[in-house]
Formats: structure tokens, sequence, C-alpha cells
């Protein structure tokens, strides 16, 4: 719904706590996340600009390095011992899980091939 809206033309404020939610940002859609600092309630808000300022990404890759580092409290699996910057990294340099994957497979990212598989056993 948030997205027909942002289409539409109308200006979206999503309040949540989860950064998940980051994914739907855009230039219509911002998304304010609450957080506590100094006992008083602040909130920081988040469109698809400052998504990429902050992380170097688009909004939407930002599923791609949710799929490497995983989440628990999502049951996303991910790969084990793939943090936040890792998967940053990763996502920038790749784009997506399947290029990645594509790239260890055809043999011409033995590095990352080495990595992923160590930290999966």
């Amino acid at each position: 719904m948030q997205k027909q809206h942002g289409r539409k033309g109308y200006d979206v404020t999503i309040l949540s706590g989860d950064r998940d939610t980051f994914q739907l940002a855009s230039d219509k859609i911002t998304i304010r996340i609450p957080r506590t600092k100094m006992g008083k309630t602040e909130e920081d808000d988040y469109n698809a600009e400052k998504i990429k300022e902050e992380y170097g990404l688009e909004p939407k890759a930002l599923i791609e390095v949710k799929g490497l580092m995983g989440d628990k409290s999502d049951n996303i699996p991910g790969i084990e011992g793939v943090g936040e910057k890792t998967a940053l990294n990763i996502i920038k340099k790749y784009k997506t899980i399947d290029k990645l994957y594509s790239e260890i497979e055809s043999g011409r990212s033995r590095r990352n091939k080495r990595k992923i598989k160590r930290k999966n056993n």
C-alpha cells in the first residue's frame, strides 16, 4: 500500500523501529526510525538519498545485504561470519547474491569462494 501511494505522487512517511523497511525508501517514501537519546525520543528520517549516503547502495539492494548477513529475528539464516560490513562490500561489488555465486562458480572469484566456504563450514 505504501508503494502505491508513493507511485501516485503522495509523500509517505513510515514510522517503524525496523530497519528492514529501508528497502521501501524512495524520493516519495521516507522511513522514520525512532531512537532514545538521553531519555528523550528522537527520530531519524531516511529517504533513498540518505540510504545511499549511509550504506552506499540503493534501498532495494539492502535485501541482498540481509540475505548474506542473515537476521535471526526474521528467520533468515545468512552466511555464518558475514556481518553487515562484509555483506555491504560484497553487494557493492557484485550487486546481487546471484552474481556473487556466478563469479564463484565460474572460478573468477576464488578469494570470495574460500572465505564463504570457510564461513559456511
